[in-house]
């Protein structure tokens, strides 16, 4: 084919193409606007890349969960102890402390001192019956004597129960001495306890003691 003949051609399909549009025989926007039509009649078939929403569940499980509270700072360890216990509940507090990791210490601590008013130790039960029986005679309420065993000592009479101070003791004392009871005196009574110590944060407490009856019974070491 001469290069003439093929230009021929191509100016005719031209002319055919031009002729074709000018009548309206073809429409260049059908395509476009079926396009437009397909997406306004579909919207759902519109997806935006990176966006995909979570499952209800999984945003009610979100919404629904609030966010841990931030830990609590551990208090620095103290000296607290444990008195006023069983024997059976300081062997158990001893025993939780050392699966613990923690060193606990039992003590025995003086609580408090007593007054009573007494006489001397006599050599024999029945000796200190008869000085009851002559001292109730004087006066003194047989109610409020009773014999105690002294040991190697003997056997002591006291009278009444104990005071807690020593101005309580003496006045009683005056009494018993105004019946004739003159072989009187005071005593002094160191009352102990035991009690255990550990040196520990607040929280490790709570912690390890968790549902033990005597979790709370503690104090500074100092009181």
């Amino acid at each position: 084919m001469t290069t003439t003949r093929f230009l021929f051609i191509v100016f005719a399909l031209l002319n055919i193409l031009f002729f074709a549009a000018a009548r309206g025989w073809l429409d260049f926007s059908s395509s476009g606007s079926t396009a437009r039509g397909s997406i306004e009649l579909y919207p759902e078939r519109i997806k935006i890349l990176g966006q995909t929403p979570l499952p209800e569940t999984e945003q009610a499980d979100l919404q629904a969960t609030p966010a841990p509270p931030p830990p609590v700072p551990e208090s620095p360890p103290v000296c607290l102890a444990w008195s006023g216990l069983s024997a059976a509940q300081n062997t158990k507090l001893i025993s939780l402390f050392s699966a613990a990791g923690i060193r606990a210490v039992a003590r025995d601590i003086q609580s408090a001192t007593s007054w009573r008013v007494r006489i001397p130790p006599l050599p024999t039960r029945e000796a200190a019956e008869i000085l009851a029986d002559n001292m109730a005679a004087l006066g003194v309420e047989k109610s409020t004597v009773r014999i105690e065993e002294a040991g190697s000592n003997g056997f002591s009479i006291v009278f009444g129960e104990a005071f807690r101070t020593r101005q309580s003791a003496e006045r009683y004392l005056d009494t018993v001495k105004a019946k004739g009871v003159h072989n009187a005196s005071l005593e002094a009574r160191n009352a102990s306890e035991r009690r255990v110590e550990a040196t520990v944060s607040i929280q490790k407490v709570d912690s390890v003691l968790e549902g033990q009856p005597f979790a709370k019974r503690h104090k500074p070491c100092s009181s």
